[in-house]
């Protein structure tokens, strides 16, 4: 049975960097903290190589010149995780959630749906890519060789059945330990560690070619299960997820925008990416949110299964320099808005959700299936 596995490296930036594009282009530093404590908690490749470290206080980040810093926004890490199993769920019914930068997919009978597996893992990378999010793509005979080859490879990799071990033999072990761990189970993981590293073991073909017996004798049933993963051997059992029919897109910004024009370019901009996510579930929704101020307008529209947007942002007059414009919200008939609101779907299957509040947060959604239409307004 063949899986794929979905991973994103650095998640944090690629969140950013998924509602920001113009800065995929620079070095991009997160961080993470109270002010004045902050410290980067994630950085991009070119940041790395500008020698930014993780741990390192904003006030010696800032001493870089060139360097972005933005700080961590769990609201954008939380769209781009819910993208990235939109683009997980259009390949396979069955995805597992395992954390928020991985997913696993269960390619059984896939195949004769989208073609061979490298195809096919070649087109999950381009739809994740789609949705703006770059990731490693690796497909393997079960889940737990294809997370390790994901963690540990770049772009797409294809692990032939039987050849596990082979492939995943270059790794590291630190592999072994990816992913957030906390309190004790961070302490046994450093334990293992600097085990492994005292008896020279540094990649995964030299744990898997240890004596069983021995390395049971000395780790015991955890180092067993080490071993297993380093052999590619280790299997289980998926746990789909469920997650509910509702998308939404959101950017927190480091200013209060005070006029409509940049506002437009934001709605723009999360509709977009509203469109890659529908349009990645082959759903149809049409949406128009409609927000005026005197004589300015912004208007945005999804329609069609090919969810193609078109938006229109009139000039803004003096009127329009309005420091907030509070939610614009609808849902069927029921509808809530500081000015007008009109919904053209009596059904109510649908929902669109427009907010620019009095913080620095933006935010478009759309939940419900089918096709739905909805008008909403202030003057």
């Amino acid at each position: 049975m063949p899986f794929a596995c979905i991973f994103v490296p650095d998640f944090p930036v690629a969140a950013v960097l998924r509602a920001e594009p113009e800065l995929r282009a620079q070095a991009v530093a997160i961080l993470e903290g109270k002010p004045p404590l902050e410290k980067v908690l994630a950085v991009n490749e070119k940041a790395e190589r500008m020698s930014i470290m993780l741990g390192m206080t904003k006030a010696q980040a800032e001493l870089c010149p060139g360097l972005a810093l933005r700080p961590r926004s769990p609201l954008q890490e939380s769209a781009a995780h819910a993208a990235l199993l939109d683009g997980a769920q259009s390949f396979s019914p069955c995805v597992e959630d395992a954390a928020a930068d991985t997913v696993i997919l269960d390619l059984s009978g896939m195949e004769s749906l989208f073609g061979p597996l490298p195809e096919i893992a070649h087109a999950i990378f381009s739809r994740t890519a789609e949705l703006g999010i770059e990731t490693n793509v690796a497909v393997a005979s079960n889940p737990n060789a294809a997370l390790l080859a994901a963690r540990g490879f770049s772009a797409v990799t294809v692990i032939p059945a039987g050849k596990e071990a082979e492939q995943l033999g270059s790794l590291p072990v630190e592999v072994l330990f990816a992913g957030p761990r906390e309190g004790e189970e961070k302490k046994e993981a450093d334990r293992l560690l600097e085990t492994l590293g005292r008896w020279g073991i540094h990649h995964l073909r030299a744990l898997a070619a240890l004596p069983k017996i021995a390395l049971s004798e000395r780790l015991g049933q955890e180092g067993l299960r080490l071993q297993q993963l380093a052999q590619g051997a280790a299997s289980r059992t998926l746990v789909p997820v469920e997650a509910p029919l509702v998308f939404e897109e959101a950017v927190e910004l480091e200013h209060p925008i005070v006029l409509l024009e940049p506002l437009a370019f934001l709605l723009n901009r999360l509709l977009e990416q509203l469109c890659a996510r529908l349009g990645s579930r082959a759903l149809s929704t049409r949406t128009t949110a409609h927000i005026g101020a005197g004589k300015s307008s912004v208007q945005s529209t999804i329609k069609n299964q090919q969810s193609t947007i078109s938006s229109h942002a009139a000039s803004a007059s003096a009127h329009a320099r309005r420091p907030a414009l509070s939610q614009v919200a609808a849902t069927g008939f029921e509808c809530a808005s500081s000015g007008r609101a009109h919904s053209e779907d009596p059904s109510g299957s649908g929902t669109c959700a427009a907010t620019h509040g009095p913080g620095r947060t933006v935010s478009a959604s759309v939940a419900g299936a089918g096709k739905a239409g909805t008008h909403a307004g202030t003057d």
